[in-house]
């Protein structure tokens, strides 16, 4: 593809995030220890796949200095196994903290 031929904003990263950050379905994960959100997780990707939503956010605090262990990486290692056995096409960490989660819908 020739960059002439690129989509608009493409070379763009604001617009890129902007694109990035447009959800269908946001899963407030603040303050949940990491059974409890693997759990929330689990539950919302199955309504996901029965609702027909694209693109969920799972959202969670940033890494603080100090701050201990987040949800980050237990999350996005069930992303990874969602991915892996087809029930997400891709997962991508949020600006805003926490993970982007695209669901994958069969035809």
């Amino acid at each position: 593809m020739a960059p002439t031929d690129l989509p608009p904003g493409a070379g763009d990263p604001e617009a890129l995030l902007a694109t990035n950050q447009d959800v269908d379905h946001t899963v407030d994960l603040t303050g949940l220890g990491a059974v409890e959100a693997l759990a929330r997780v689990e539950a919302e990707l199955a309504d996901a796949a029965r609702s027909g939503a694209g693109r969920i956010w799972f959202r969670f605090a940033r890494a603080v200095p100090g701050g201990g262990e987040t949800l980050f990486q237990p999350v996005g290692r069930l992303l990874r196994a969602a991915i892996a056995d087809g029930r997400l096409v891709r997962a991508m960490p949020a600006a805003d903290g926490g993970w982007i989660a695209r669901v994958r819908h069969e035809p």
